[in-house]
């Protein structure tokens, strides 16, 4: 079985040479490997073909028999790290906190906290404050026109 910390090691080699970062990745018991990646401008088709070739040059397939997908996080997905909130400061969120309350807004800042900016029922600007440990799931807030 393919270990993921190796699989790990692997990508974030290549995610560094592309300017991307890991978001997470899975393996099952019967090796179904599925990495997720992101960058700042976007993944492309292009991008998740690269890793992947990239990541079957180092686990040789005689060897060990996995089935591996390389795809982005998707829009509608949950963030899982640090980066996700980065890359996505300006736009708008929602926040699950831990205690079941949400709440949601335009990121402004993410570094000791999460700060959304937001407009209150008053119609006036208010930024909230959000400790990070308070954070039980954040999604962006998907808008259509």
């Amino acid at each position: 079985m393919i270990l993921e910390s190796d699989i790990r090691s692997v990508v974030e080699k290549k995610m560094h040479q592309i300017g991307g970062f890991l978001v997470d990745i899975k393996v099952s018991h019967t090796n179904d490997i599925t990495v997720l990646i992101d960058l700042d401008e976007g993944v492309t088709f292009d991008h998740c073909t690269d890793v992947s070739k990239y990541i079957e040059s180092y686990f040789d397939r005689e060897k060990e028999d996995y089935s591996l997908k390389v795809c982005s996080p998707g829009i509608d997905r949950a963030f899982l790290v640090d980066q996700q909130y980065l890359k996505n400061v300006g736009r708008d969120v929602k926040v699950l906190l831990k205690n079941g309350k949400r709440t949601s807004g335009k990121i402004i800042s993410y570094e000791d906290n999460l700060t959304l900016e937001k407009v209150s029922k008053k119609n006036v600007l208010e930024k909230v404050i959000i400790n990070k440990e308070d954070i039980k799931e954040t999604k962006l807030k998907i808008k259509f026109k």
